[in-house]
């Protein structure tokens, strides 16, 4: 079954998650702003992203569709156990709670620039996993990383 195709990227008028489908229009549920992406970097069949649709930067990465915080308080989490567990099982636990997530859930391409999120597209093979050099070229002065 294929994942239906949507892009989440910020709402330009109030800044919280605006959702696209497939033809590119868009809706913030928030502020009931409507917008249409530029389609013109997503080619192919099934589609592929090649530019954000959202901004137009052509820097993008992919990763697991998954919670980072999760991800983390899961391993904070078997971590604090790691002492009350035999043999630290706990942490055992962890590791293979997150391989099997890492196995389980999607890819999906996400844009240095603006952060959109492109679900349901098939991967391009020129974008890699994410790269810390690369995304301190577009983070802003004073901003938290």
């Amino acid at each position: 079954m294929a994942r239906a195709l949507e892009i989440a990227y910020r709402c330009p008028r109030c800044a919280r998650e605006a959702t696209a489908g497939a033809d590119g229009q868009g809706a913030c549920g928030a502020c009931g702003h409507d917008e249409r992406l530029d389609l013109s970097g997503v080619t192919g069949n099934p589609p592929m992203v090649e530019r954000c649709a959202a901004c137009g930067g052509n820097q993008l990465y992919v990763q697991r569709d998954f919670n980072q915080k999760v991800g983390v308080g899961i391993v904070v989490l078997g971590g604090l156990l790691a002492p009350f567990t035999p043999y630290y099982a706990s942490l055992v636990l962890a590791a293979l709670v997150d391989a099997g997530l890492y196995m389980l859930l999607p890819e999906i391409t996400v844009c240095y620039r603006c952060q959109a999120h492109f679900r349901g597209f098939r991967r391009n093979p020129s974008h890699h996993a994410f790269d810390l050099h690369v995304a301190e070229q577009y983070a802003t002065p004073g901003e938290p990383r």
